[in-house]
């Protein structure tokens, strides 16, 4: 009987736990699968065999994923080569990137980036990372991108050259939001 008492009491604290107040920031996860496409530079060594790996930093509280980039069966990073990957993103309001690698048992392990591209074809968002250096081994902090931006899904298949116009990072809504249109609004002039 006794036993039973105490199982119960403590059934009901858990319940009762569940809604107590906590100083933790609340973060909207809204995963979805990406596309991250990494191109390796074309110079001589600019491929690994190293463990490579790609770091999402989040606006949403802060909060940061790491993930080891790595297809089975295949060598990926070869120098001039695109190799893509499907990563579950938890959040999807990216804000930065970063690579890094790992020393590993291979002669072969400095990596040189040109670019990152993050697609999502259920939001039609597109992020592009211009890296155009090497990558460096350090986990915290990683080698950022030296531009981030948004784009707009349909410029996402191929990136343009390095020396394309391209926005300073905003989110794509607040860029619509702050014009007062949308983003497909034009200004005709023989409308007058």
């Amino acid at each position: 009987m006794l036993h039973s008492f105490l199982i119960y009491c403590f059934s009901v604290s858990l319940v009762f736990a569940q809604f107590a107040p906590t100083n933790e920031t609340i973060v909207h996860h809204d995963g979805r699968l990406w596309d991250v496409v990494i191109e390796t530079c074309d110079k001589d060594g600019a491929g690994t065999d190293a463990a490579a790996y790609l770091k999402i930093f989040y606006e949403s509280g802060h909060d940061s994923e790491t993930f080891h980039l790595d297809n089975p069966g295949r060598n990926d990073f070869e120098q001039g080569s695109r190799d893509h990957f499907k990563i579950f993103f938890k959040q999807s309001d990216i804000v930065n990137m970063g690579l890094f690698w790992w020393p590993g048992f291979s002669l072969s392990q400095s990596w040189c980036v040109n670019w990152v591209l993050l697609l999502n074809s259920d939001t039609e968002a597109c992020f592009e990372g211009m890296f155009e250096k090497w990558i460096l081994h350090y986990r915290d902090p990683p080698t950022y991108a030296t531009r981030f931006h948004r784009l707009r899904y349909a410029d996402c298949v191929r990136p343009g050259p390095p020396t394309a116009e391209r926005r300073n990072y905003l989110r794509y809504d607040d860029i619509v939001r702050n014009s007062g249109g949308t983003a497909d609004d034009t200004k005709h002039d023989d409308d007058d």
